[in-house]
């Protein structure tokens, strides 16, 4: 079985896709873990964002690129507007990260600061990056 370009790049933006999904499934598993023990809304919270950092961001990026980068028509129309969709999303969850990460109780000031500026604006910001890639990429320039 062979494989055109055209179908290679599906393949990976799906897997692009699908990846980014299974970390933030095990965010929800994380949080019913943690709803099966003592808890408040802010350790549900932090729980579920738990996975959401650099990682993630770059996913999105990558996946921006792949879309961006490909012939028009290589990648269907239907997996370029959930990619946008989920891309969005995932800059959404980064933003809550960070304002969580900045109002949690913690150790000092300095380490939530740390910890934002490594995980919820990494997150935020490369997938902030994909979302406006591509809902303003024009394809014709």
């Amino acid at each position: 079985m062979s494989l055109s370009r055209d179908e290679a790049r599906e393949i990976a933006a799906i897997a692009l896709m699908l990846t980014m999904g299974l970390r933030l499934l095990a965010g929800v598993f994380q949080v019913v873990e943690e709803a099966q023990r003592s808890h408040d809304w802010r350790s549900l919270l932090g729980r579920f964002l738990a996975p959401v950092g650099s990682t993630l961001g770059i996913l999105a990026l990558a996946l921006a690129l792949l879309l961006v980068l490909s012939p028009p028509g290589s990648i269907s129309m239907r997996s370029t507007r959930f990619s946008t969709n989920l891309v969005g999303f995932i800059a959404f969850l980064g933003g809550v990260s960070v304002v969580n990460g900045l109002t949690t109780e913690s150790a000092s000031w300095s380490s939530s600061l740390s910890f934002v500026l490594i995980n919820g604006l990494a997150a935020a910001t490369l997938a902030g990056a994909a979302w406006w890639i591509l809902t303003n990429f024009d394809a014709g320039r």
